[in-house]
């Protein structure tokens, strides 16, 4: 599947979910248990759009290599 399809997708998805949230709200109320059924719906539909789109993905992130001395050499400190 295309990425940047999916992408607008959830792009025009997430737009309609907050109009009808807007809505819902103008209709019943900003605390009304429809109103905020629709705000969580549309925090899903934000939270998977981040997860998806926003985030680097592990491949993305810089790698780096370490190792750990079991006798540091202490003779350059001071005394």
């Amino acid at each position: 599947m295309d990425e940047e399809m999916t992408k607008r997708e959830m792009e025009e998805q997430i737009k309609k979910k907050r109009e009808q949230m807007i809505e819902i709200a103008k209709q019943y109320g900003f605390t009304n248990e429809k109103t905020l059924k629709s705000s969580q719906e549309l925090d899903n539909l934000l939270n998977k759009y981040q997860r998806f789109f926003r985030i680097p993905k592990i491949r993305e992130y810089p790698t780096a290599s370490f190792s750990i001395n079991a006798h540091p050499d202490l003779s350059s400190l001071p005394a």
